[in-house]
């Protein structure tokens, strides 16, 4: 079985082809208990949760992400890392490594 990812505040469309990308590439999507969740870096808000859900679940990968930025960050086990012009198989990549 693939990490378990939480989705974070998505416009629909982009939602409905992050979900079936990930479960394409053996994620599940679910509501609570994540190895990973996505947020839009974009909305003002997602830093701030991010750091909350890292303290409250270091385990968890939390991916900062939005189409129309230039950056995706990275915050997980390992050190914060950034990726710079991201992409769906970038953004994959960082959910499906969470489980390991």
């Amino acid at each position: 079985m693939g990490p378990r990812v939480l989705l974070g505040d998505l416009e629909p469309i982009v939602r409905l082809g992050m979900e079936t990308v990930l479960r394409e590439n053996g994620a599940e999507i679910v509501d609570e208990a994540p190895d990973a969740v996505v947020l839009d870096i974009a909305h003002g808000s997602s830093r701030a949760l991010a750091a909350r859900i890292r303290r409250a679940s270091p385990r968890t990968t939390v991916v900062l992400w939005a189409r129309d930025e230039e950056v995706m960050e990275v915050l997980g086990a390992a050190p914060p890392r950034r990726v710079l012009s991201p992409g769906v198989e970038e953004l994959s990549r960082a959910v499906l490594a969470a489980e390991a």
